[in-house]
């Protein structure tokens, strides 16, 4: 018999791509708001304060040595990458900056 609709087809289209992509460039957008706690949430006493493994307590230097620890860890992933970081952007800034990549 036919089958119907249901009846297997007689071509299976192949699943993987055949031509590999490669990844030449990243950005790294870091929006951490370090210092400022989530609207509506109670921090408990004792809480997580590493990012990256790294203490935020000075702000600016903070974020730029957690900048750098990411970067050293996507570069295990993908090691001839260009890396761009930005750094507490704005909305228009991220625009920007995935336009310029």
């Amino acid at each position: 018999p036919d089958g119907g609709p249901w009846a297997p087809p007689d071509v299976v289209a192949p699943w993987r791509m055949r031509e590999r992509m490669k990844t030449v460039a990243l950005a790294l957008v870091l929006a951490l708001n370090l210092g400022v706690d989530p609207p509506d949430v109670v921090r408990p006493s004792p809480c997580a304060r590493l990012e990256c493994w790294i203490d935020p307590t000075h702000a600016q230097k903070a974020i730029e040595a957690i900048a750098r620890a990411l970067q050293q860890q996507y570069e295990a992933w993908q090691p001839r990458a260009k890396y761009r970081t930005c750094l507490d952007p704005t909305s228009e800034d991220v625009k920007r900056w995935c336009i310029s990549l």
